[in-house]
């Protein structure tokens, strides 16, 4: 039996371990957009700090995949699925075939229409050629502006504080927020930002970019200007999803799986940031963004692609750690 698994992050190589620790001889071929190994996403900031080394940043090794004999295939991906002809079509046209095939291709930010126009403009902040960039430019940066209120947002400007940058940061409201469970640490964090030095423009959104010689300016709806060296801003995240299209695969933002994380094509599987799974309580799909949460899906998933029959347990919450103060944290945005 073969296995083919498209994305490479923590859902699709705990997949491909578990596979092979339930079946050392099924054949298990994972494919990845990126040329590095396997990284820790939610270490970046701590990388670009460099808190951590390389060697922390990776959790998968040459030798990982040599020991458990998985084929890695990185810096590829995938055009199209074909369900029906249980096949799926590389970039370079390469047909591949597979008898069960999961889809863990997580997910990425988004701007929104206004700020579209400007993405030329408008350092992306997710993978690790982002934080390469960013490293390659740190020495010239010195003012950062910010926009976009999710967790993601609220780890760059901790570790933006850490490099001793100045930052404005953005928000739509008129008190910084994340999606956090309890109400005393959504007061907290608008405070500990503004007690680290970061300048919040409040019921704002930037609604131009231009680029001036070395700097940028950023003007708001309300009209304000802000000089700038670098600016991230995201407003929402999206699953990949793209190369699903016209094959019969139920989606709606994300790919509809059931509890076993199954789709609705025979033995085509989803885990990860780029699934939506139905929630008893909000009776409703959702996506359970997170690191721990695509470890468990990636786990569950590759049990029932080896045989077994296991469903995967909702998982609500995870920590998220400011400063040392840990926070639980909804990642159902």
């Amino acid at each position: 039996m073969k296995c083919v698994i498209i994305g490479a992050g923590i859902a699709g190589v705990t997949a491909a371990e578990t596979i092979k620790k339930i079946n050392k001889d099924i054949e298990v071929v994972l494919i990845g957009k990126e040329q590095y190994l396997p990284y820790n996403r939610y270490k970046l900031t701590e990388y670009l700090c460099n808190v951590i080394n390389d060697s922390q940043l990776y959790f998968a090794s040459f030798d990982f995949f040599k020991d458990y004999n998985i084929k890695y295939r990185n810096g590829e991906y995938v055009k199209s699925i074909n369900p029906t002809e249980k096949t799926i079509k590389l970039y370079h046209n390469e047909v591949m075939r597979y008898d069960k095939l999961l889809l863990a291709t997580g997910g990425t930010q988004h701007l929104g229409p206004v700020l579209k126009t400007f993405a030329p403009f408008i350092q992306t902040y997710y993978t690790l050629q982002d934080i390469l960039m960013i490293k390659r430019k740190l020495s010239v940066i010195k003012d950062c502006v910010v926009y976009g209120e999710n967790l993601s947002n609220l780890d760059l400007l901790s570790g933006l504080c850490n490099l001793g940058k100045n930052i404005t940061y953005i928000i739509k409201g008129e008190k910084a927020f994340f999606p956090l469970l309890k109400e005393e640490f959504e007061k907290d964090v608008h405070n500990f930002l503004e007690n680290k030095g970061i300048n919040i423009i409040a019921n704002d959104k930037p609604v131009c970019i231009r680029k001036e010689k070395k700097k940028y300016s950023v003007e708001t709806l309300n009209r304000k200007v802000i000089k700038a060296d670098i600016i991230f801003a995201w407003e929402d995240r999206k699953p990949n999803i793209s190369f699903v299209k016209g094959a019969d695969i139920y989606k709606k933002s994300g790919i509809l799986v059931n509890p076993y994380m199954e789709t609705s094509a025979r033995d085509i599987y989803a885990a990860g940031d780029c699934t939506e799974i139905y929630h008893p309580t909000l009776k409703n799909y959702w996506i359970n963004f997170g690191w721990p949460n695509a470890r468990e899906q990636g786990k569950v998933a590759g049990e029932n692609m080896a045989g077994k029959k296991v469903p995967y347990q909702i998982q609500e919450t995870l920590t998220f750690n400011l400063e040392g103060k840990p926070i639980d944290a909804r990642w159902w945005e």
